[in-house]
């Protein structure tokens, strides 16, 4: 029998106090129309903004508050997820269902601002909590910044397959132009806002080693790197523009779904495991982040080659590629996001934090950096897009 060490009794105390601080409140569904389900989303989320902008944690609230916000922000997010997975196409945009998405932008905007000055809170309990308390609150904090980046990612994910799936861009185009940008903007300050929360958290912070998932990273940079080549050199005309791009969306869903395996397997092992941080998974997370900045910028490009081209171009093809273009923008954007939530994770579940904090915090600024680049790309790609459906009548 393995004899309890007090280093092991105190482990022990905090995983109980950790476990507490994450009971997971039941998901609720409404089958609705639309424009309902994203007011009932806004007003769901309009109460958890409200909720935690006026939470203050003391020694003696601290796990039943952060165990409320947990499950308030788990539940927003799982119902964010519910309905993305219900769409289907074709939709009908109407003022009202872009107002809404501009509301849960904001809001979660609003929300990660909300975690990061109770992230203050947690600095001040150290001098009077227990101290597996203290450290069930800092595992807390940084578990409630990654669920937030979460539920960002799902609404900016909602809104790219409502535009794809959308049958009125053209009409709708000026509208949505400004709620795309409105995303881009409030996913940055989101992201900083996410930053700020976890180096506060690793200042304050005195297994399974991270180099098991090197050799699976090691291979998805270099599938992603002969993406981006390949993107970097594509030429399309007039002719074959729609043929190339659906070729090229394939090559995108084969690294997407590399990209998924590692990201099931951190996201798995986090939920039942610590993590003993390796330098170069971070390295090579780092890379993966700036190859797909460069994959944004060639959306960009073709873009604007779409958008020269498109006089030349019959109705079917240039309907065809702009289609998939918006599809093109949503899926790496989507894999831009998974990678900042791998990062997350082997943090939030990190022994060596204090070792690796300046790495760390090298990697998530270079992480904030590229997402903002990538996100500006991607809104520049989707804006010529959809100004070449709403021109040509698509």
């Amino acid at each position: 029998m393995r004899k309890i060490t007090p280093a092991l009794r105190q482990r022990l105390l905090t995983l109980i106090a950790v476990a507490s601080c994450f009971l997971i409140a039941p998901l609720s569904t409404q089958a609705n129309t639309l424009t309902q389900d994203l007011a009932n989303l806004v007003s769901n989320a309009e109460t958890l903004d409200f909720q935690l902008s006026n939470t203050s944690l003391t020694t003696n609230n601290s796990c039943a508050e952060l165990s409320t916000a947990n499950a308030s922000i788990t539940e927003l997010s799982n119902s964010i997820e519910l309905l993305n997975t219900s769409l289907s196409a074709p939709l009908s945009l109407t003022t009202e269902d872009l107002n809404s998405l501009d509301d849960l932008s904001n809001l979660s905007r609003s929300i990660a601002s909300s975690i990061q000055s109770m992230s203050m809170d947690v600095n001040n309990l150290s001098m009077t909590a227990e101290l597996f308390e203290y450290q069930a609150s800092l595992a807390a904090m940084l578990q409630l910044s990654d669920d937030i980046g979460t539920m960002a990612d799902r609404i900016l994910e909602m809104a790219n397959n409502i535009l794809v799936m959308a049958d009125n861009i053209g009409l709708m185009a000026d509208r949505i132009l400004i709620t795309m940008t409105l995303q881009n903007s409030n996913i940055a300050l989101t992201q900083a806002s996410m930053l700020a929360t976890q180096q506060n958290m690793i200042a304050l912070s005195g297994t399974f080693d991270t180099l098991g998932y090197n050799a699976l990273l090691s291979s998805l940079v270099g599938d992603s790197n002969l993406l981006s080549s390949a993107m970097a050199n594509l030429n399309f005309n007039e002719n074959n523009m729609a043929t190339e791009l659906a070729t090229l969306e394939s090559s995108v869903a084969t690294v997407n779904a590399a990209v998924d395996i590692i990201y099931t397997q951190i996201i798995n092992n986090s939920e039942i495991l610590s993590h003993n941080i390796n330098g170069d998974t971070l390295t090579l997370l780092g890379d993966l982040s700036t190859i797909h900045q460069s994959l944004a910028i060639s959306l960009e490009m073709y873009s604007g080659s779409i958008n020269t081209l498109a006089p030349l171009t019959s109705t079917p093809v240039l309907s065809n590629a702009t289609a998939s273009m918006l599809r093109l923008t949503s899926d790496i954007g989507i894999m831009s996001d998974r990678i900042m939530e791998m990062v997350d994770n082997i943090i939030i579940m990190a022994d060596n934090i204090g070792d690796m904090a300046g790495l760390i915090v090298e990697t998530e600024t270079l992480q904030q950096n590229n997402v903002v680049l990538t996100q500006n790309s991607l809104t520049t790609a989707t804006t010529a897009t959809v100004n070449v459906i709403s021109a040509y009548g698509l």
